[in-house]
């Protein structure tokens, strides 16, 4: 699957990128001060899209888990994911920051698979979502440590793990 592919080499960047280069000091790899607050801004918007879907799924009672996993959570996910990648792929080039530009790329694997797990759902093939689900941890994982090694503490934080608090708070 074309789809899985791009998820796993994304997730392969991820590791091979952690292994190696600069100093190993994490002071070396923090982003030009303004910038990071733009990105942790936009993090914190994100949180609350989140937050917001979740509260909005539970509005009226789903007829069934999947209508409420799959078309209450995942299908208004996407959108956020699209703006939230959309905003800080915009920061690249003024973040000036490699460690950043492979944050901000893991967007992409990730709304991909956000969008398998839609068709997924849709199509109940609960294995199907299942994989998909780990797969989005997993880049979510990784997406997380890099925030946390830049500084960007508001972007440590992965949407499945918001939706899921969001929704037994």
């Amino acid at each position: 699957m074309k789809r899985r592919a791009v998820a796993s080499l994304a997730l392969a960047a991820v590791l091979v990128g952690g292994c190696g280069g600069g100093d190993g000091s994490a002071e070396s790899s923090k982003p030009r001060p303004a910038t990071a607050r733009r990105a942790e801004a936009a993090c914190r918007d994100f949180r609350r899209e989140v937050e917001g879907i979740a509260r909005g799924a539970l509005a009226n009672p789903p007829s069934t888990t999947a209508e409420l996993m799959t078309e209450r959570l995942v299908r208004p996910s996407i959108p956020a994911l699209e703006r939230i990648a959309r905003r800080q792929q915009a920061l690249e080039p003024a973040m000036a920051n490699a460690q950043f530009d492979l944050y901000a790329g893991l967007f992409d694997p990730i709304v991909v698979l956000a969008q398998e797990r839609l068709r997924a759902g849709r199509a109940s093939e609960l294995s199907r979502s299942k994989e998909t689900e780990r797969m989005l941890t997993e880049l979510g994982v990784e997406q997380r440590a890099i925030a946390r090694l830049l500084g960007l503490h508001a972007c440590d934080v992965d949407f499945q793990h918001v939706l899921i608090s969001s929704l037994s708070g």
